[in-house]
């Protein structure tokens, strides 16, 4: 807030001219804030919308992508979910007709070439997608309810009697019901590698142009997962460099602006495996079926279920199912030793090295499937199942801290990088381009340090209006997991 700035208190339904309807905030739309408004256009009639007078709090240019899926972003960046999963209006297929468009049926019109269920597109597509989302719902809801979109960031929330206080930095509005649906709160704040050197927060990726990180530099990037995959490539590729496919990796033409090296530190040691493609998911959906069905079976032991020892062994199993399907016979027992050798032991750079190359091979069809493929294919078609079994305290106590650090690493196993971003990080390895490291770099080796490192889903910004909530005993904190509680559904 400037100073002398004046900050005006208002009530959002007085400009509308209206009586007394229920007066509803959204906090951040991005794709979540965008699912609510759907849902408020399909299940509210034409009566109870009218009754509503809803205020959208959204900084990004784009409603319904947010920042994350911004249009202008470069198309360098790709999601990690091919396109077939990728359908906003799912949620809606209870209506009595379907009539709006998956992400392939938008495609078709718009990127014919890309209208096929092996596409690991560019998020800025995925952002035009959601645009024109938000513009039909937006549409719809007009037909009723009184909606407003502003662009002010929202700096504090505040209850007041039985409604709450809004706080831009112009005024400050109330409201009787809000949504909060902010996400993740962005970077972590520290970083105690070289505090005197130029230290850029590599989201959003604007940031890592020529004018912050200077051609032929030296750059160290703090962290390892998608988010360093992404400043990488946008460093690289994102700056005119060209990957040609052909080989087993692909070759890179440099342009003369990139960094001179590019160097990774990861903590934790371990990188993050390959995607696969959809051209080699190996097994129909029915595959799933037995281990579904053994998941579901532990629905009504929810509040005392052991992670371990009940819910661990059924993700071992499906794995050594589908990695017996290459020919070889791998046990359950084989896939836990697996992940226990690859959960507790730091790789050097050379095991790195190998697990991704291993990875990329799998992913891309050039090997056939192994344990870790296995795993990670189990992990991402037994989710949904996982979710409902641990959320809301289905857990003990003490195996909550086995599920957290299981879910963690997995992660890095399931969730990684489509298989065309790894094998242009290993292209950009074998040309001398990027070192991975596991020691703190030397101060001094490098001019910029890039902070890749995202905050965990549980660590809100200490003056957002999430921590402001719980700090006031308005929203409550699981002690246990330190999710938000929030009410089944």
């Amino acid at each position: 807030m400037n100073p002398g700035t004046e900050v005006v208190e208002r009530d959002p339904s007085i400009s509308a001219g209206a009586g007394t309807p229920l007066r509803l905030a959204i906090v951040g739309c991005g794709p979540r804030g965008l699912q609510c408004l759907e849902a408020l256009s399909r299940k509210l009639d034409k009566d109870e919308l009218r009754c509503l007078h809803i205020t959208i709090f959204e900084p990004a240019v784009t409603p319904g992508a947010g920042p994350v899926y911004e249009p202008s972003q470069s198309k360098v960046l790709r999601m990690n979910f091919a396109t077939q999963h990728i359908d906003f209006w799912k949620s809606g297929l209870d209506q009595k007709t379907h009539i709006h468009d998956s992400l392939i049926g938008w495609l078709s019109s718009r990127y014919p070439e890309l209208a096929t269920t092996d596409q690991y597109i560019p998020r800025a597509i995925v952002g035009e997608y959601l645009r024109d989302c938000f513009d039909l719902v937006r549409k719809q809801l007009d037909a009723s309810a009184n909606v407003i979109v502003t662009r002010c960031p929202v700096r504090r929330i505040e209850k007041q009697g039985a409604a709450y206080r809004i706080s831009t930095d112009h005024e400050k509005l109330i409201f009787d019901r809000i949504v909060l649906t902010t996400g993740h709160e962005g970077l972590r704040s520290s970083i105690s590698i070289g505090s005197e050197k130029a230290t850029i927060a590599a989201l959003p990726f604007s940031n890592l142009s020529t004018q912050n990180v200077i051609p032929n530099c030296r750059v160290s990037v703090v962290g390892f997962g998608l988010t360093a995959i992404d400043a990488i490539l946008s460093l690289t590729e994102g700056r005119g460099g060209k990957f040609v496919e052909g080989g087993a990796l692909p070759t890179y033409l440099r342009t003369g602006t990139e960094p001179s090296w590019i160097e990774v530190y990861s903590r934790s040691g371990r990188p993050m495996l390959a995607k696969p493609t959809a051209l080699i998911e190996p097994v129909e959906d029915g595959f799933w079926e037995t281990s579904r069905r053994q998941l579901n079976a532990l629905k009504p032991r929810h509040g005392s279920l052991d992670f371990p020892c009940e819910i661990w062994p059924v993700f071992a199993e499906a794995a050594s199912r589908l990695a017996s399907l290459s020919g070889s016979c791998v046990s359950s027992q084989d896939v836990i030793e697996w992940y226990r050798g690859w959960s507790c032991y730091t790789m050097n750079t050379l095991a790195v090295h190998q697990a991704m190359l291993q990875s990329y091979a799998v992913a891309t069809g050039r090997c056939p499937i192994d344990i870790p493929f296995a795993l990670g294919q189990s992990w991402r078609q037994l989710y949904p199942e996982l979710v409902q079994l641990v959320s809301h305290s289905g857990l003990t106590q003490e195996s909550w801290k086995s599920f957290s650090s299981t879910a963690a690493e997995m992660e890095r196993i399931a969730f990684g990088p489509p298989a065309t971003s790894v094998g242009r990080l290993l292209t950009l390895i074998r040309e001398g381009l990027v070192t991975i490291c596991y020691e703190r770099p030397v101060c001094g080796s490098y001019d910029v340090t890039i902070n890749a490192v995202i905050a965990g889903p549980h660590a809100h910004r200490t003056d957002g209006p999430l921590q402001q909530l719980i700090d006031a005993g308005e929203v409550t904190v699981d002690p246990l997991s330190g999710g938000v509680m929030v009410d089944e559904m």
